[in-house]
C-alpha cells in the first residue's frame, strides 16, 4: 500500500506548478516542516488533509485509526494522523487505581488524543483500529509496571481471566483482569493491592482485550 506522504510527494514532483514551498504556504508551515512531512518524519493531522487535497487537486484515500463504528472509544480522535500499516497510535495512558467510576479516577481519554506512535505488535498486523496505551499506575504490578506499553486489539472480545482495558463512559480508562460478567456488572481484579471490584455495565463504554506488552 502506498503511504500517504509518498503519494503527496509523488504528486507534487510530477505535476507542473506544484512545489513543496507552495504547499508550505498553503498549509501555513515552513518549508522544512513540509519536507519532513513528505518524507514521513512528521505526522499529517486530519485537519491538514483538506488543505493538502485542495492544493494538489487530488482526493486522498485515507483510513483513520478510529474505534468500532458507534463505539465512541479511544479511536475517535479528531487529530489522529492517517492509518499506518507499520505503526499504531498511542492514546494516552490507562490508570490502574481503585477509584473506578469516579470522575478523575483514571486518566481521562475522552478526547482520544494521540500522544505517540509505536511499531505494531505482531498480533496487530493487518488489524485496522489497533492501538496502544501506557500503563499509568502501579496497581497491576507485578503484571504490568508504570510506564509500560500495552497493545490492544479492538476487534477481539474480552475474555474472562484475561487482562483488558476498561473505558468508562466518563472517559477514564483502567487496566484490570476481567473475572466475569454477570447480572449487569463485570467483576475485575487488580494485583496491588490484591482485590476484586464490581463495575456496573451501565458505566462502561468499551472493554478492550490486551494482546501484548512492550
Amino acid at each position: 500500500m502506498t503511504r500517504i506522504h509518498d503519494k503527496i510527494r509523488d504528486t507534487i514532483e510530477n505535476t507542473p506548478g506544484l512545489t513543496q514551498r507552495g504547499l508550505a504556504e498553503r498549509m501555513g508551515l515552513n518549508a522544512s516542516a513540509v519536507n519532513r512531512m513528505l518524507y514521513g518524519q512528521r505526522q499529517i493531522k486530519a485537519s491538514e488533509i483538506p488543505v493538502i487535497e485542495a492544493y494538489i487537486g487530488l482526493k486522498l484515500d485515507l483510513e483513520y485509526p478510529q474505534g468500532p463504528r458507534g463505539s465512541r472509544g479511544f479511536g475517535e480522535a479528531t487529530n489522529a494522523p492517517y492509518y499506518d500499516s507499520v505503526r499504531v497510535p498511542v492514546y494516552g495512558y490507562a490508570a490502574g487505581g481503585t477509584d473506578i467510576g469516579r470522575k478523575g479516577g483514571g486518566l481521562n481519554l475522552a478526547n482520544g488524543e494521540v500522544i505517540d506512535w509505536v511499531q505494531r505488535h505482531p498480533a496487530q498486523m493487518g488489524v485496522q483500529n489497533a492501538f496502544a496505551i501506557y500503563v499509568f499506575s502501579d496497581s497491576m504490578e507485578p503484571r504490568y509496571y508504570r510506564g509500560e506499553l500495552i497493545y490492544i486489539h479492538p476487534g477481539r472480545p474480552a475474555e474472562a481471566n484475561k487482562d483488558c482495558v476498561i473505558q468508562m463512559k466518563n472517559g477514564d480508562a483502567y487496566i484490570k483482569r476481567l473475572v466475569r460478567q454477570q447480572g449487569g456488572k463485570i467483576r475485575v481484579q487488580q494485583f496491588n493491592p490484591l482485590e476484586e471490584k464490581d463495575i456496573p455495565l451501565k458505566d462502561v463504554q468499551m472493554i478492550y482485550p490486551v494482546i501484548g506488552r512492550g
